[in-house]
Formats: C-alpha cells, sequence, structure tokens
C-alpha cells in the first residue's frame, strides 16, 4: 500500500484550473450516470473527500514518474495516461469500453474488465477525480518502458495522468459480489457486445 501525502501542496495550476477542474469533473460523473444506469445502477455523486484524495495522487504520480495505484482500503481506482486535450466523455467511454471483454455469464474478476466493471459497480455510491500534467520525466520513463502503447502521448509530448476514486470500492472477489454488483446493460446502446 502506497500512503498519499496529506501535507503534498496543491499545485498552482491546480489552483489556477478550478473552474475548469469542476467542470471537467462534472462531466466526468455524468457520463458515469448515464452508463450506470444502462446497467441498473444507482447515480453517484461527487466527493470533495476523493477529489482532493484523486488530485493530491495525481500530482504524486506526476512527480514519481509513474502510474501507481494507491490501494486505499475501501476506494477503488482507475488510473490512465491520456493526451491532455481528451474530453471526460472520452475518457470514461475509454475505460467503459471493456464491457466488450466482461463475460456476464460467468461473473468475476475478469482480465481487461476491471475500468468497466468498477464504472458499473451498483454499490459504489461516490466519486472523486483529478487530472494533472505529467512532467517531462514521466513521458519519456513511458517512452523508455513501452515505446508502441504510448506512441501518440509521447508524439504530443502533452499528457495528464487521470486519476479516479470509487467508494466504496467495486472489483470485490468476495464470493457472488460481481453477480450482484455487473449487471448487463438494460437496453443496447451499441457499446456493448
Amino acid at each position: 500500500m502506497i500512503d498519499i501525502d496529506n501535507n503534498l501542496p496543491l499545485t498552482i495550476d491546480s489552483v489556477s484550473n478550478i473552474d475548469e477542474d469542476t467542470i471537467f469533473a462534472e462531466h466526468f460523473l455524468n457520463r458515469h450516470n448515464e452508463l450506470r444506469k444502462l446497467h441498473g445502477a444507482q447515480e453517484l455523486v461527487l466527493s470533495s473527500e476523493l477529489i482532493t484524495m484523486a488530485c493530491k495522487w495525481a500530482n504524486k504520480l506526476s512527480e514519481k514518474g509513474h502510474v501507481a495505484f494507491a490501494e486505499i482500503s475501501g476506494v477503488g481506482e482507475n488510473i490512465t495516461v491520456f493526451p491532455e486535450d481528451i474530453s471526460a466523455k472520452e475518457i470514461v467511454d475509454y475505460w467503459y469500453d471493456e464491457n466488450r471483454k466482461y463475460e456476464y455469464e460467468t461473473p468475476g474478476w475478469q482480465a481487461g474488465a476491471n475500468y468497466f466493471t468498477q464504472i458499473v459497480w451498483k454499490s459504489t455510491r461516490e466519486i472523486g477525480v483529478s487530472r494533472v500534467k505529467l512532467q517531462l520525466s514521466f513521458v519519456e520513463n513511458q517512452q523508455n518502458t513501452n515505446k508502441e502503447d504510448n506512441s501518440e502521448i509521447i508524439k504530443r509530448n502533452k499528457s495528464v495522468i487521470v486519476v479516479a476514486f470509487y467508494r466504496p470500492a467495486g472489483n470485490s472477489n468476495r464470493s457472488g459480489q460481481f453477480a450482484l454488483n455487473v449487471s448487463k446493460p438494460l437496453i443496447d446502446n451499441g457499446t456493448t457486445r
């Protein structure tokens, strides 16, 4: 488990972009709720505590130069590096697209579908999100370790790390939890298999 340093200051960029960040978070929340509705899950609400935690963790990852999960007890997380100009809807849709890999007939943790299952996890009630511009050293680190997958990010050299925290956490491996919390879409919206 990696601890979040609660004394880590917010960056000048994060403070000066509060209005933009608020709009981004609202769009992020709205898209989650649109997709959750398709699966019969209740709407999420924004948590200022989770937003603060996500901001601090995103800043820490940007400084460290690599992606890592915070592993906070009771909190789920989706973390990915994206091009700077990506919209909140595009991020959520990118994660949700993993639904194509999820086998509803055999509910449980399935490789390549955990971002999707966290989005639609029925018992989750709150969300917090942050995006932070990456430092050049982060992008260079990504280039050295996974050049092909990050080629677009590196080419643009303008990237953000997006951290979304969810509470209660989804993706519980306790018996029967996936069957209870991840339902087939009620209607086919063209994005599910």
